[in-house]
């Protein structure tokens, strides 16, 4: 019973270190690719100086779309305009950033058809979209009608009145909160800019273009790759403790065993065994149980795994943070990590099996066989 219960707590553990690893392995890459798909694509082409915590200077950092990346496929960039502005809902002030994207593109995977769709002249009313947690700050619904302010780029005021043709869920919050959304052929109608883009999102890195910078995913995805860094250090903690736990049990196993087994191990050194060659017996009793527990952690991380795969894990409750995240979060195995958390548990547990039996090597063999040895 007690190698059972050796093997089953050493089996859970390895099944539970690989879920954990696996589980932020998912949730790190279904983040990034919300990201990608929806806002970063493959980097993005800016002004030097634009700074997107700066919204003062947004209306000084525009630049005329580059000829290179005018002749890209609309598979391959998205121009964006972004400008400040104003809506007054039920007579409250409320900025926000106006954001006109190019309907052509496809690089971005964005649910505004209904912007596409809109072909009346907007010299009395804009169409606008906005995401579902813009919609719940702001009180707007689908259909409703708001004045919206902005300044062109002569810096002279205007405002229409603009309406909500779609209210849309946004699974990256950057593109949610405080921003509405516009046609940029609209946006740049009622600004006067012309031509003008804040960034152009491309496919792939276009090379060195004059009076551009060019970000890079890694640059533009940084904020979520250290708070995923961070989450990872609690993840570590987690392992530590699961790892702590399986090798208590095993040392409290091996030394309840020795305890048990004194006469035993008194009438192998009476018949002449060293022992050297009794501490390597018992070791590899022990370790035996860590070897059987990789398999038993096979068959059962095998089946809890293919049936999490089958469900994944709701994180519906993460739609009111900045967690760009909706969707279920499934396991991404690494077959690297796998092995290499198997290795290191395995030898741990090798090793807490051979510390408590080193005290055999001490042991009186005629104190060993009266039950006496070990108090």
């Amino acid at each position: 019973m007690r190698a059972f219960l050796n093997v089953l707590v050493t089996a859970l553990t390895m099944v539970a270190v690989v879920f954990n690893i696996s589980l932020y392995n998912g949730f790190l890459d279904q983040a990034i690719h919300n990201m990608v798909t929806t806002d970063v694509a493959g980097g993005h082409y800016r002004a030097p100086e634009f700074d997107l915590l700066s919204p003062t200077e947004w209306e000084d950092q525009t630049f005329k779309t580059p000829g290179i990346l005018s002749s890209l496929p609309s598979t391959d960039k998205a121009e964006v305009l972004l400008l400040q502005g104003h809506i007054f809902p039920n007579r409250r002030l409320f900025p926000v950033q106006l954001r006109g994207m190019e309907m052509q593109q496809t690089l971005l995977d964005l649910p505004f058809d209904k912007l596409e769709e809109w072909n009346a002249p907007i010299d009395d009313v804009i169409p606008i979209i906005i995401g579902k947690q813009m919609a719940d700050k702001s009180h707007l619904k689908l259909g409703d009608y708001v004045v919206m302010k902005w300044r062109d780029r002569f810096g002279a005021v205007d405002a229409l009145d603009v309406q909500v043709v779609d209210v849309v869920p946004l699974v990256n919050v950057r593109l949610d909160q405080g921003v509405v959304w516009l046609r940029l052929d609209h946006l740049r109608k009622i600004t006067h800019r012309e031509q003008e883009v804040s960034w152009i999102a491309v496919k792939q890195f276009q090379g060195a273009i004059a009076n551009t910078e060019f970000q890079a995913p890694e640059i533009l995805l940084k904020d979520i790759l250290d708070m995923i860094k961070n989450d990872r250090r609690f993840a570590v903690i987690i392992w530590i403790i699961l790892i702590f736990l399986a090798g208590i049990s095993v040392f409290n196993t091996q030394y309840l065993n020795i305890f048990k087994r004194q006469r035993e191990i008194g009438m192998l050194m009476a018949f002449g065994m060293p022992p050297a060659r009794i501490v390597r017996l018992f070791t590899v009793e022990g370790s035996l149980a860590a070897i059987s527990a990789v398999g038993v952690a096979l068959v059962l991380g095998t089946i809890i795994f293919t049936w999490f795969q089958s469900v994944g894990l709701d994180v519906s409750h993460l739609s009111e943070t900045n967690i760009p995240i909706r969707e279920n979060i499934f396991l991404k195995i690494d077959p690297v990590e796998v092995i290499l958390s198997a290795v290191i548990i395995v030898a741990i547990m090798i090793f807490v099996a051979w510390a408590p039996v080193r005290k055999i090597s001490m042991l009186d063999a005629t104190q060993a066989l009266r039950g006496r040895a070990i108090t």
